[in-house]
């Protein structure tokens, strides 16, 4: 058994081997050939990043990209080297193709959010400085690596979210626009002049210099709500999250001066709270039969129960016919 795994090393190796004796004039030339292939992909590599950085923005992206060729390049010169010196390459790859295989397995989650990486550098739908909601988490986009895309929270806070979820994420960009709008609700009394409430709340922009006018802000009346008769506010500002903020605040005082100096009062959740006896019955007597008349009822109720009693007793005495 011995003998046999060490015949069959023996000849592994010289299917990778050449049994050929190596001159000087070889291995120079193997030498030129390496330092050669090194030259050439650092140089692919500064050309190819320059390139990618002028067509999609520098970033992580056009470094990977090119180091990736660079390395592709120094590779084919690697295995070219390798035979010249004698060395079969077929049975080597296989060698290094089941041993990546291997690897790769071991690795699945670090290669998805590399391959992840790439994917938001090339596809970009966000950049640095962004502000985007991924998956529920809002903040500002810090940096993207080879794992993961860092988020600086409006908290202070950090968050790392691994590149692969980012990817299969739903990402919402706040400030790829220049500008976006926001929607204020507000809510008026039941008793309210409608006209005077719609003409006090459309004067309330004009006082805030955080509204964009292009496009135009507008008033909506959105419903009936439980305690008060609703209306929404839909105005433009600045996309980034201080400005969005901002303008908020602005807004809502404009409204409750509009609406104060307009003598409408804004809404809010009432309770009526009742002790159980009122004052002054609606009755004036004790309560009494009560008889409703009912389509298909006629007569009084004394007959139509002696109506209903003498059919129940008519059909049991019916016989079954033979």
């Amino acid at each position: 058994m011995t003998w046999r795994l060490r015949t069959e090393a023996a000849q592994d190796t010289s299917e990778v081997l050449v049994n050929e004796a190596l001159t000087d004039t070889d291995w120079i030339t193997a030498a030129g050939i390496l330092v050669g292939s090194l030259l050439l992909a650092v140089l692919v590599s500064r050309l190819l990043r320059r390139v990618i950085a002028h067509a999609i923005g520098p970033g992580f992206a056009s470094i990977m990209m090119a180091r990736l060729t660079g390395y592709a390049v120094f590779l084919v010169g690697l295995f070219y080297t390798l035979s010249t010196l004698g060395v079969r390459v077929g049975p080597l790859l296989g060698a290094l193709g089941l041993g990546g295989l291997v690897v790769a397995l071991a690795l699945q989650g670090l290669v998805e959010n590399f391959i992840g990486s790439i994917i938001l550098q090339a596809r970009r739908p966000f950049t640095l400085g962004d502000a985007v909601e991924i998956d529920g988490r809002l903040g500002i986009v810090a940096d993207i690596d080879s794992r993961t895309t860092l988020l600086h929270a409006l908290d202070g806070t950090q968050i790392r979210i691994p590149n692969a979820n980012v990817v299969s994420s739903t990402i919402v960009n706040l400030t790829r626009e220049p500008v976006r709008r926001s929607t204020l609700e507000v809510g008026v009394a039941y008793d309210t002049d409608l006209g005077q409430a719609f003409e006090a709340l459309e004067t309330t922009f004009a006082h805030v210099a955080r509204v964009v006018d292009s496009p135009p802000p507008l008033v909506t009346v959105t419903g009936f709500g439980d305690s008060s008769i609703g209306f929404s506010l839909l105005y433009w500002h600045n996309s980034d999250i201080p400005s969005e903020l901002a303008t908020r605040s602005d807004l809502t005082i404009a409204v409750h001066q509009a609406l104060t100096a307009a003598g409408i009062t804004i809404a809010f959740p009432q309770m009526v709270i009742w002790g159980g006896v009122d004052e002054g019955s609606p009755y004036e007597a004790a309560p009494g039969p009560v008889t409703t008349s009912y389509p298909g009822q006629s007569g009084s109720v004394s007959e139509n129960k002696r109506r209903i009693g003498t059919q129940f007793r008519r059909a049991g005495r019916r016989k079954p016919t033979d």
